[in-house]
């Protein structure tokens, strides 16, 4: 197999520098490896974007919530009546989670203080009103 003119050039330029036994230990490393390990190897890595960190809002949320069973639509929706009980405002929000329920109560002009203290209340409520109770084992 004979290389034509730009495929010879291509090769000077990219192994030029080397050296006759570097070239020799590359050539065989690229005859025994995949072409996807070889890639992955010389190619840069691609960036990948940080994660973003949740609201620590929702995370006091999720665990002052999490004794009560049911799924987080159900938590976020006692939470949003109890406050709406505790401030004597009406609120029409649905919420499809924890996360939304806080985001909606920000814009309805509560404060995280009035939030976490709703959650705290709440928590307090059910337990006066279902902890006594005696379980059957």
């Amino acid at each position: 197999m004979k290389l034509d003119a730009t495929q010879t050039k291509l090769l000077r330029t990219a192994f030029k520098g080397r050296s006759r036994a570097e070239l020799k230990k590359l050539f065989a490393l690229i005859r025994t490896s995949e072409d996807r390990a070889l890639l992955a190897a010389a190619l840069p890595k691609k960036k990948v974007a940080p994660k973003r960190k949740g609201d620590p809002l929702v995370r006091e949320l999720e665990q002052t919530l999490k004794p009560i069973m049911g799924p987080s639509v159900e938590k976020a929706d006692m939470l949003i009546e109890h406050i709406a009980k505790k401030h004597r405002r009406k609120l029409g929000i649905e919420p499809k989670g924890i996360a939304d329920a806080a985001k909606r109560l920000r814009a309805s002009k509560f404060t995280d203080e009035q939030i976490r203290a709703g959650a705290q209340s709440l928590m307090a409520h059910l337990a006066k009103l279902y902890g006594d109770r005696e379980t059957v084992v």
